[in-house]
């Protein structure tokens, strides 16, 4: 009940941040405002500035097909019109229209006409949209930068440890640490070039710290999936796919390996429109954690004799992410999780729900040279785990109940089209029926990122 009831209060929250977070202005208004200025440049064609505003209007109201009608309208009477061609492309980039895209921006800017502002933001944009022309595309994001922790002993940290849905908790006192990270992230897609739109996606992550004061707590990751996208009826239903992966991790702890794990799962994607998707899914991972002596072991590394929340064994996980674009600006991200894992011990075998929730708030830069926007986004998360059975050797009588709750805000500020900076401040609460496993952490991390 206790779980049921803390679950229902953070879907309560997050209910609240939504409505709190949704559009200022009412869409009727922002309606009635469309047609009465459709209604003028119908018979104003050559009034460029009622024309844009009608387009940035109806970019807002993502009635995107209204603003391509308007600016093809416009170029009619003067197909010079760079800055009509440059909103063009970017309009249609939103359709997914990107070979169009791409032809309407390289014409404006070989037209010429634009200002340096509107020149930064297509050369921004255009590399992205010729990639998604290609078949083969690789996108690459490098983040590095300085963690501090109040207490370093705190897993996970940033998802290190989330193999299938579990996480590591230390019982260890609490120490608080620097750390100097290196994140990389690449994606890639091969598109089989057939009439479905079908593609082979690639994700790889590699994750590492070295921690100042408390090397033993240094970690490294590597994960990858690998998996075909086919689209079901491309004619019938444009959006819905399905995606047969394979997974794989490998973590290390103060230069040991800790654990691998393998294993495969399924997706099936759901775009009804370009604003909203959702993705239900299942994945099975066999997991090995290292039986020797560690940082989680108190009684010399026996795998009968572990206070560790992770252990060797088969996981199986059910999730639904999902996304919704409220306005232009702003978007909500949710994930919700269920995770059975069946290790050979039942005080290590666990039940855990987790629900993860984000915004997605892009703003303009304080300068308008700068191409991309910047976006600030608040998160939440609530998990919920439990275990099978007490452990003797930390309380024979109690079996083991966590409840995690997190919150925090992340920022990302490109100052270039490749370069720029990021940024995450979070604060983490375990809340225990066992006090040794009773603990929090506040952790802040800024540096340079790099996107290709």
């Amino acid at each position: 009940m206790f779980a049921y009831g803390s679950a229902m209060r953070f879907v309560g929250a997050l209910l609240a941040a939504f409505a709190f977070f949704g559009p200022a202005i009412a869409q009727e208004d922002q309606r009635a405002e469309q047609e009465r200025l459709a209604v003028y440049i119908q018979h104003n064609p050559t009034d460029y500035e009622a024309t844009y505003r009608y387009v940035l209007l109806s970019t807002e109201l993502r009635d995107y097909e209204a603003g391509i009608g308007a600016l093809e309208r416009i170029l009619m009477f003067n197909p010079n019109l760079a800055r009509a061609r440059k909103e063009l492309g970017f309009l249609y980039a939103r359709l997914g229209s990107y070979e169009v895209s791409a032809q309407h921006l390289r014409k404006a800017l070989a037209e010429g006409g634009l200002d340096a502002v509107q020149v930064a933001q297509i050369e921004a944009q255009l590399p992205d949209i010729e990639k998604r022309t290609q078949a083969n595309r690789l996108y690459l994001r490098i983040h590095t930068g300085l963690r501090a922790q109040s207490n370093a002993n705190f897993f996970p940290t940033n998802n290190l440890f989330q193999v299938g849905g579990v996480g590591v908790a230390s019982a260890a006192s609490r120490k608080s640490d620097v750390n100097a990270f290196q994140l990389v992230q690449a994606a890639h897609d091969y598109d089989f070039q057939n009439a479905r739109g079908d593609q082979l996606e690639t994700r790889v992550t590699g994750y590492a710290t070295e921690q100042f004061r408390l090397p033993q707590y240094s970690v490294a990751l590597f994960a990858g999936s690998i998996g075909p996208r086919i689209h079901v009826a491309p004619d019938l239903y444009p959006g819905l796919s399905i995606k047969p992966y394979l997974t794989g991790a490998l973590a290390m702890l103060g230069g040991t390996n800790y654990l691998n794990a393998g294993g495969a799962g399924m997706s099936f994607g759901a775009e009804l429109n370009p604003d909203f998707w959702f993705e239900p899914g299942a994945e099975w991972r066999s997991i090995w954690v290292n039986p020797s002596p560690g940082y989680f072991n108190y009684f010399g590394g026996s795998p009968y004799q572990t206070v560790a929340t992770l252990a060797t064994g088969d996981v199986v996980t059910g999730y639904l992410s999902g996304s919704y674009r409220l306005t232009n600006d702003l978007r909500f991200e949710s994930r919700v999780a269920y995770t059975r894992a069946f290790a050979g011990n039942p005080q290590q075998s666990s039940d855990q729900v987790d629900v993860q929730a984000m915004l997605r708030l892009e703003v303009d830069p304080p300068f308008p040279i700068i191409p991309r926007r910047w976006t600030i986004a608040p998160y939440g998360r609530f998990t919920h785990l439990a275990f099978d059975a007490a452990n003797p050797v930390i309380n024979p009588f109690i079996a083991r109940r966590d409840t995690v709750w997190i919150g925090g805000l992340m920022v990302d500020l490109p100052v270039s089209p490749t370069f720029g900076f990021a940024g995450n401040v979070e604060f983490a609460r375990n809340d225990s029926n066992l006090q040794n496993f009773k603990t929090e952490n506040l952790s802040v991390s800024f540096g340079p990122t790099a996107k290709f």
